[in-house]
């Protein structure tokens, strides 16, 4: 008994390389035993593997006399797995048959038959239970250490976590935890058979490494909390199978609407449609144009009004366009076609820009400052920060990548004159969002179901979030609880208890109301700009018109002028005095005139 000290625990680890498996212990002893199991080496917390040998050892006791029995079943042994051989004798010269029939040729040998009990947990305390054998055959070990069936036997194991909603949450009325990871953990405790006791952190410290090398957060047994996986905290703690993996987000306030935007009328449609539009109406009028001047179809048409004007073309194509057409129309097949397909076009672009038009009324337009970490640190308005001690804080100090190399910078900037922008706490993060110009990097969920409020925006990252339940390092229980975690998956309890306690598709609520938005002239600001700019055109034409009529109406007194309507040039006027016409009007004598002057 004196060699199972600290140290040759120590040696025994060394020298095991699965560290998950048993170790056997065979005692012959008194009642030195005894105190042995009740109080052994020491194998606190901090020696995980010296204190998994509370489970996972197995040990087999030789006493000799009958009246120990009582003071193992009403001692407090430490141990889970204990077989106790009562009346073992060392002097026996023979073998004998342990069985019932055999059991009175050895009273009269004068030899005792050995009897083997073990230890089995209780409501309340550990009792002896007789172990079973006949023909000759050694107990198994399922027989003798019955325990090792029944999981941790409900052993006590210390629990830190840390409220992250809606994975943990506490409720200061109840003085409880509830939460997705605290299911998880209650559904680990009931298949592994364990008890827990949930503790906070004596610092309040999710656990990240100072500059000194050492280690804040927890040093308990479990750690079950929204604690994500990362390479830096494995050197230091274990982790189990994954439950759940999430991308990190930038949280920051959202931006003004853009309610007095102008250009409103024109945002359905993106600048580079508009500009083809444009394009496209000249063209296909040029086009429309040439076509019903060139066309055979048509006898010559001088002097009339039609598509083979390119102003009458031109007005019809706009028309169109405007889902009214116009008074001229094509007659040719070719004309035709392409004015069916121009109007397939009008009509493809005035659906579209009806049904985008709606919607960009109806609901808030918001232009973010940023769309990434990249652009975050490239701007100089917003001030930025994270969840200091956690992990957050490990992935920006030892990254290499420039961008977040700039980002750590910048925060170290921020935390000489704003200590709050490594604040450890969620909600002071959001407080300062709400409050100035600010953006910080955390889990989207939780920070979704803290900052339930519409006025603040979660954009996606690119640094991966996985959450697992976290073991003291090199635990010999990572598969146990890992195999745990595989099935609570595999059950779909997960999707249970997110309905629980994360019941809603988003962290704004307004964002799923359909109430229809009331329309202010400032939303349609732009079509009464529009009666104004034409109202200015239209003066200026009909400036420009005045001025040609003028022009016109000078060079026709010179002679000079040749009628739009007629191929007739005029080179003289017939003025007529002195006479009295009657019963013909103007143009009738005027062509009876001009029939006599013309010759035969």
């Amino acid at each position: 008994m004196e060699e199972v000290t600290s140290s040759k625990i120590d040696f025994l680890a060394s020298a095991s390389q699965d560290k998950s498996t048993n170790i056997n212990f065979t005692v012959l002893c008194h009642n030195v035993c005894l105190q042995f199991l009740e109080k052994p080496f020491a194998f606190g917390r901090k020696h995980v593997w010296r204190n998994s040998l509370l489970h996972l050892s197995r040990w087999l006791v030789g006493v000799d006399n009958g009246g120990d029995l009582l003071d193992f079943e009403m001692a407090d042994i430490k141990f889970d797995n204990v077989a106790i051989v009562n009346n073992f004798t060392t002097n026996i010269n023979k073998a004998y048959n342990f069985n019932s029939t055999d059991q009175d040729e050895a009273k009269q040998d004068g030899c005792i038959v050995p009897q083997i009990y073990t230890l089995m947990w209780q409501s309340n305390r550990r009792g002896l239970s007789k172990v079973v054998y006949t023909n000759q055959q050694i107990p198994d070990e399922n027989k003798l250490f019955p325990n090792a069936d029944f999981g941790f036997n409900k052993r006590k194991l210390l629990v830190n976590t840390l409220p992250f909603s809606p994975f943990v949450q506490f409720s200061n009325e109840t003085g409880q935890y509830t939460g997705i990871t605290i299911e998880i953990l209650n559904q680990l405790s009931y298949e592994l058979n364990f008890t827990y006791e949930i503790q906070a952190p004596p610092d309040g410290k999710w656990g990240v490494e100072k500059y000194n090398g050492t280690w804040n957060g927890m040093e308990v047994d479990i750690v079950a909390a929204s604690l994500t996986v990362h390479s830096d905290r494995e050197t230091v703690m274990d982790f189990t199978y994954p439950y759940f993996y999430e991308f990190s987000s930038i949280i920051f306030k959202k931006s003004n609407p853009e309610n007095s935007k102008w250009t409103r009328l024109l945002d359905p449609l993106s600048p580079t449609v508009l500009i083809l539009i444009g394009v496209c109406l000249p063209f296909a009028s040029f086009i429309l144009c040439l076509l019903e001047n060139t066309n055979p179809f048509y006898n010559k048409r001088q002097g009339e009004r039609g598509l083979h004007n390119m102003s009458d073309s031109f007005w019809y194509m706009y028309g169109a366009l405007l889902t009214q057409g116009g008074e001229h129309m094509a007659a040719s097949s070719s004309g035709r076609t392409l004015l069916s397909c121009w109007w397939i076009f009008c009509i493809i672009m005035a659906a579209t820009y009806s049904g985008n038009f709606v919607a960009f009324l109806t609901i808030r337009k918001h232009n973010h400052p940023f769309d990434d970490i990249k652009s975050l640190i490239a701007q100089d308005e917003y001030k930025w920060g994270l969840t200091g001690d956690s992990i957050y804080e490990s992935i920006f100090k030892d990254s290499n990548l420039p961008d977040r190399k700039l980002f750590w910078n910048g925060i170290l900037t921020f935390n000489e004159t704003d200590p709050s922008v490594l604040n450890s706490a969620t909600k002071p993060h959001l407080e300062k969002v709400l409050a100035e110009k600010y953006a910080f990097i955390g889990d989207h969920t939780g920070t979704a179901k803290l900052g339930n409020n519409c006025e603040i925006t979660l954009l996606p990252t690119d640094i991966m979030s996985t959450y697992a339940i976290g073991l003291p390092n090199n635990s010999p229980f990572v598969t146990k609880f890992s195999n745990g975690i595989m099935t609570v998956l595999e059950s779909g309890h997960i999707s249970k208890w997110k309905t629980k306690f994360w019941p809603y598709s988003s962290h704004c609520v307004e964002q799923s109301k359909t109430e229809a938005k009331t329309i202010h002239i400032i939303d349609i600001q732009i079509a009464f700009y529009l009666i104004g700019i034409g109202i200015l055109l239209s003066l200026m034409c009909l400036i420009c018109e005045y001025v040609t009529r003028k022009c016109r109406q000078l060079l026709e007194k010179k002679g000079i002028v040749i009628h739009p309507d007629s191929p007739v040039r005029h080179i003289g006027t017939i003025s007529i005095t002195d006479h009295t016409i009657n019963d013909y009007s103007i143009d009738q004598c005027n062509a009876q005139s001009l029939e006599k002057r013309s010759p035969k």
